[in-house]
């Protein structure tokens, strides 16, 4: 995943985030990720893998393709 992936993708969740109106630390608690790496990857930090994604998505009652960029668009 490429620095700009990253941020395309933890913008998408941050933006759900702040729509469900709902903190990092709730993410953290119901995704089962700890805070300190949700941080990290939603800061662009690190890499959200597939599973990441999944996770967040569930917890935020959300398809995970709806948090993925369209790459059709050519970004």
């Amino acid at each position: 995943m490429t620095a700009d992936d990253r941020q395309l993708v933890a913008s998408a969740i941050v933006s759900a985030l702040r729509e469900s109106q709902r903190s990092k630390r709730w993410l953290a608690e119901h995704s089962g990720i700890a805070y300190s790496t949700l941080r990290r990857k939603l800061d662009a930090q690190a890499d959200i893998s597939v599973v990441d994604l999944a996770r967040i998505a569930e917890a935020l009652d959300r398809s995970p393709a709806s948090l993925l960029p369209d790459l059709r668009s050519g970004r």
